[in-house]
């Protein structure tokens, strides 16, 4: 955003509470990969380093985006935190805790916080003994870092799914409560599926071109960027390598934990959204007549046969867990936005990322102007939309 700014040659300041790249820093477990490959990742005028095949970690990311940052000598204030914006006449106040900057005025405000500010734990951990350890996917580091005993992940999205098979390498016993969610297989027909998704227009979607409005919130789909070339990640998979998986979790009482019993469901929900997504890509292949290239073997990708063999017990005692992971996502904090641009449920009111208060503007959240918006490659078109929007409400 900063970049296409300056390249529009309009004043302004970015005001970041932490360091650049903070999230990426500081909520990211030691083995995370970024799961989309590097040739995709990079923002305009700076390509990723590095093969273009290869999946960056959490620190080549946000290396990148320090040396983004240095290359076009952007005007980034690093540890100030805003406090509060709020009309002032025809422009904003920005509010701040920092001493030397104070109260600053703006003609134009464009909020960066995305969706990843506040851990989400759901009201049933307060169900658990006091004395387990409880922590959220963005303070799981490694397994050597949690207790002795066997650990459950709640949630099996991307992160779940990721922590789940980290612990199982380590040689912990781990229990995955899984959920309804989609699986990409990590390659296909000789393509990563990233690559797939940006050639078949599948990430230009918008939001209105969704049958239900609903699957702009559903989690992104299972998969990895851990090796190589990353790999398939599967509930099933999964399975093979140790991890028992149990259902939805339902509450604690008595010294048990209990669980539904959804693990076949889920198992089959994960099997359709891959052969969904395959059958976008043989569909978009078609379309453009082009040869289907030759089918790779991947066990992880193998629909279940026998989803219900799959299924773990529906009670685990207490005492057996060390730890409580829980993969179940986050949420953005805009309590500090003195205006009428969120919603009862805490999410941004846009149209394009524009919002309704004249001046105000959103960038860095899923769905903002398309698909696209939610993951890296996205960010650029979305930048450059919103840069031009600022400029026009200058010229107004």
């Amino acid at each position: 955003m900063s970049r296409q700014l300056q390249m529009r040659d309009i004043e302004h300041v970015v005001l970041e509470r932490g360091r650049i790249g903070e999230t990426w820093r500081t909520q990211r477990w030691d083995s995370f990969r970024v799961n989309t490959p590097a040739g995709v990742n990079g923002l305009p005028g700076l390509d990723f380093p590095g093969e273009p095949d290869h999946f960056p970690s959490a620190a080549d990311l946000t290396g990148y985006l320090e040396r983004y940052a240095a290359s076009f000598r952007l005007p980034i204030r690093e540890g100030v935190a805003v406090t509060a914006v709020e009309r002032s006449g025809g422009g904003f106040e920005v509010l701040t805790d920092h001493a030397d900057l104070g109260t600053i005025g703006s003609r134009a405000v464009v909020l960066a916080a995305g969706t990843q500010n506040r851990p989400r734990i759901p009201a049933l951990a307060s169900q658990l003994p006091e004395t387990m350890l409880q922590i959220h996917a963005g303070g799981y580091r490694n397994p050597a870092a949690l207790p002795p005993g066997a650990v459950l992940v709640v949630g099996s999205a991307q992160s779940g799914c990721q922590i789940a098979e980290d612990l199982v390498a380590a040689g912990r016993r781990c229990y995955l409560s899984v959920s309804r969610v989609a699986r990409a297989p990590r390659r296909y027909r000789g393509g990563d599926i990233v690559d797939w998704f940006l050639q078949s227009g599948f990430f230009g979607q918008s939001l209105a071109a969704l049958p239900d409005p609903v699957l702009q919130f559903a989690p992104q789909p299972q998969v990895s960027g851990v090796g190589e070339h990353g790999h398939t990640v599967s509930l099933q998979g999964l399975a093979r390598q140790g991890v028992t998986l149990v259902g939805r979790f339902l509450g604690a009482a008595a010294g048990a934990l209990t669980f539904d019993d959804s693990v076949a469901e889920c198992v089959r929900f994960a099997d359709t959204g891959s052969a969904d997504i395959k059958q976008l890509v043989d569909g978009y292949l078609a379309e453009q007549g082009i040869a289907l290239p030759p089918l790779v073997p991947d066990p992880a990708d193998e629909p279940c046969p026998d989803p219900e063999a799959l299924a773990g017990p529906r009670e685990i005692d207490a005492s057996a867990l060390g730890a409580v992971v829980w993969t179940t996502g986050f949420e953005g904090d805009y309590s500090w936005v003195h205006l009428p641009v969120v919603d009862e449920r805490g999410h941004a009111i846009h149209k394009d990322g524009i919002a309704p208060v004249s001046g105000l503007f959103f960038i860095g959240i899923p769905w903002l102007r398309t698909r696209a918006s939610g993951v890296l490659p996205g960010v650029g078109s979305d930048a450059a939309f919103i840069a031009d929007a600022v400029a026009k409400h200058l010229e107004g």
